[in-house]
């Protein structure tokens, strides 16, 4: 047994933020947590890849989804098929919710980031082995592209890499585990990716 600290109070979102998320529990068919929306509030968030379901524990508005909308308040349960738009709108009042993935959320994204990473290592070693970036460049956003050309003027690339390990996400950063060719020495690719799948900040570091 486990008791889930703080699940459905609501919690103030910080600027720049309209609104808050905290993952409270994880296994990998399930996922636990608390949306908070603040009266006034706009939700925007987008579609999930995984079964939802929301339990309104304070607060009051309404729910859009599938071309329906409905008043919720404390008790509404919703439930949200995977990959459905959906959102909370005109908050009233101060609104939480309890909000269950099943999977744990993101879990059936995993294939789509391992194609995003694979791509960019093929981009990657293909502008190594020619010595042209563009294809690489073209997967960054304009301050992205600055800032990594910068980097290869200082340092040029000169060994290709292969991926050692399953891409992962942490606290909104993808984390890829790779391996130099020539030497096999290890490294972290740390990116921020964009909602529009560009990436706006890459750090490698080796060892």
């Amino acid at each position: 047994m486990q008791v889930i600290e703080a699940a459905g109070v609501f919690t103030r979102p910080v600027a720049p933020f309209g609104t808050h998320w905290a993952e409270q529990f994880r296994v990998p068919d399930l996922s636990v947590g608390t949306y908070s929306i603040p009266a006034g509030g706009t939700d925007d968030q987008d579609p999930h890849t995984e079964d939802e379901i929301y339990v309104v524990t304070a607060g009051r508005g309404s729910f859009e989804a599938g071309g329906n909308r409905v008043a919720v308040g404390p008790g509404s349960v919703i439930f949200v098929p995977a990959n459905e738009a959906h959102r909370f709108a005109d908050i009233t009042q101060d609104l939480a919710a309890l909000v269950l993935f099943g999977p744990a959320e993101g879990s059936r994204s995993v294939t789509r980031l391992v194609a995003f990473v694979t791509n960019l290592v093929d981009a990657f070693n293909a502008g190594v082995s020619s010595g042209d970036f563009a294809r690489l460049l073209a997967l960054f956003t304009d301050d992205g592209r600055e800032t990594f050309t910068a980097a290869c003027i200082q340092s040029p690339p000169d060994d290709q890499i292969d991926l050692t390990g399953d891409p992962r996400e942490e606290e909104g950063v993808v984390l890829v585990d790779f391996a130099g060719r020539r030497d096999r020495s290890p490294g972290v690719m740390r990116l921020t990716v964009t909602d529009d799948d560009l990436i706006s900040r890459l750090v490698i570091t080796f060892g």
